[in-house]
């Protein structure tokens, strides 16, 4: 699982990654607890974490965007 802590432009990235497979990773979105979403992944891994916060930087709105992307066990 990964959890993704940021203020604005949730439901933004929540379309970004639902449902989809970003380098062989499928994210699924869980919940959301106040800033944080919290998405199931295929790769239990820091890649996962890493290849969501690079897919979001990637993104129209990633580089203004304030966000932290994290790997739970």
């Amino acid at each position: 699982m990964i959890i993704i802590n940021m203020p604005l432009k949730r439901d933004f990235v929540k379309e970004l990654l639902d449902g989809k497979n970003i380098e062989g990773i499928d994210y699924r979105f869980l919940k959301q607890e106040n800033m944080k979403l919290y998405f199931e992944v295929s790769e239990e891994s820091e890649r996962a974490a890493s290849v969501a916060k690079a897919a979001i930087k990637k993104s129209e709105l990633g580089p203004a965007l304030f966000f932290m992307v994290e790997h739970v066990r």
